[in-house]
């Protein structure tokens, strides 16, 4: 706002009410009430449309789903783009910064699932929440389905996720490494829908190779899937931690993918998981 020479200015602050509602069947709600009022003729003042909505932002940090999401937020890394609080990725070709959970970062870490592990995310890239249900918050160390470790997104480019499966469906071996799970050009087949949501044929498969760093190996593939739930290009590194198997899937669209097709490889290249 500026003042205008010579003109005398009354700042008008809304006038909040907050009232207790009963709800039938339900928990008590809180109303705001928001009253805007003018000064004399010659003041310069906030203008009605901007005292109502600061009571509009202020009503809207009363409501619990509000409140919920910015604590979710805050969860994940506050919004903040990756490169605004995490070190610069060393070893990779372009511009990365290293992920690194804590080791209580996520349910199936504090229970010992799985090895610790990071990846490289380019800059522009914000960390996503992951909703309860499939975090594994109720089920680890147990759980009998996939769960999500993290998630990472970028609308120009992409976004990412760190999926965990217990092993018992594919293997009865205690901690295989991926070779004894399956073969590079099987194992596939048995990780598709964790992927993509759906069965990976082998048309679907466009390169596929054995990355061994550190003496761990990891199985990494691209795929070409136009009717998949998470996107129409899938990039995802493959590997065994534990009593688990450990993906790292890029996901990203044709618009997308033909702009930065190198760079997601370079990042879903960059997954590894520590020793046990």
């Amino acid at each position: 706002m500026s003042l205008l020479k010579g003109s005398a200015c009354l700042l008008v602050k809304p006038t909040l009410r907050v009232k207790s509602a009963k709800s039938v069947g339900g928990p008590r709600s809180r109303k705001v009430a928001c009253k805007a009022s003018s000064g004399k003729d010659d003041a310069v003042a906030w203008s009605r449309r901007e005292t109502l909505l600061g009571c509009a932002l202020a009503s809207q940090l009363t409501d619990p789903l509000v409140q919920s999401s910015l604590a979710a937020a805050n969860l994940a890394g506050d919004g903040a783009m990756v490169q605004n609080y995490l070190a610069q990725a060393t070893g990779m070709e372009g511009e990365y910064y290293l992920y690194v959970p804590r080791a209580d970062r996520t349910p199936a870490l504090r229970a010992g699932t799985l090895s610790p592990y990071q990846f490289g995310i380019p800059p522009g890239w914000k960390e996503d929440p992951v909703a309860n249900a499939i975090s594994g918050n109720y089920c680890q160390p147990r759980c009998d389905e996939p769960t999500t470790e993290v998630k990472f997104s970028y609308p120009a480019e992409g976004s990412c996720q760190v999926i965990i499966a217990p092993l018992v469906k594919l293997t009865r071996q205690k901690r295989p490494s991926i070779d004894e799970v399956g073969p590079l050009d099987g194992i596939i087949a048995s990780v598709g829908p964790y992927i993509t949501g759906d069965f990976v044929e082998p048309e679907d498969v466009i390169a596929q190779e054995e990355l061994v760093v550190d003496g761990h190996k990891y199985f990494v593939y691209e795929l070409d899937t136009p009717y998949a739930l998470t996107g129409t290009h899938n990039f995802a590194s493959v590997t065994t931690t534990r009593d688990a198997i450990a993906l790292f899937v890029v996901s990203t669209g044709d618009k997308q993918y033909d702009k930065s097709a190198e760079k997601l490889r370079e990042m879903v290249r960059s997954f590894r998981v520590g020793p046990e």
